[in-house]
């Protein structure tokens, strides 16, 4: 009998190592999609902008939300001035941000098919515009990087420009 107790909390103790180096595999999405974005290495003046706009409680909030985040990359191609006025103004800052973000969860990506036209409201009142530019699918303009990283609340894909109307 004692081998046999033995015998199952080797069992046992194998068993949770194995569960806790699978632990990752099975993690939850990020909380929200502000969090996301803050763990995504070319989204620091993004994260940085949301913050300045007082946008974070939006982006906290319960969702379904579609965040089309520039890249660091994209809000270093406005010329110096512009950007510069730009991430110093929270007021016009916010309304250019909102234009970055929809009230609803749209899948970029579905397994074969894509979205390649049509639009969709923004958190700014405006519309966004979907389309292709030779095979790459475009958001109000800017080319789609990456697609559908899923948090909590909504999702994140990332922009190659900051949509500026």
């Amino acid at each position: 009998m004692r081998l046999t107790r033995i015998a199952a909390c080797r069992s046992l103790a194998a068993s949770l190592f194995a569960l806790a180096l699978a632990a990752p595999a099975f993690a939850q999405p990020a909380a929200t999609v502000l969090d996301l974005a803050a763990q995504q290495k070319n989204l620091t003046t993004f994260v940085a902008a949301v913050h300045t706009a007082g946008l974070d409680d939006m982006l906290r909030a319960p969702g379904p939300i579609t965040v089309y985040a520039p890249t660091d990359e994209a809000f270093a191609k406005l010329p110096t001035a512009e950007r510069d006025a730009l991430l110093r103004d929270p007021v016009r800052l916010k309304t250019v941000l909102l234009g970055h973000i929809v009230k609803d969860l749209i899948r970029m990506r579905d397994g074969d098919t894509a979205v390649t036209g049509g639009s969709i409201g923004n958190a700014a009142g405006r519309e966004v515009a979907f389309g292709l530019d030779g095979e790459r699918t475009t958001v109000g303009g800017a080319h789609l990087l990456q697609s559908d990283m899923r948090a909590g609340n909504g999702s994140v894909n990332t922009i190659d420009k900051v949509m500026l109307q």
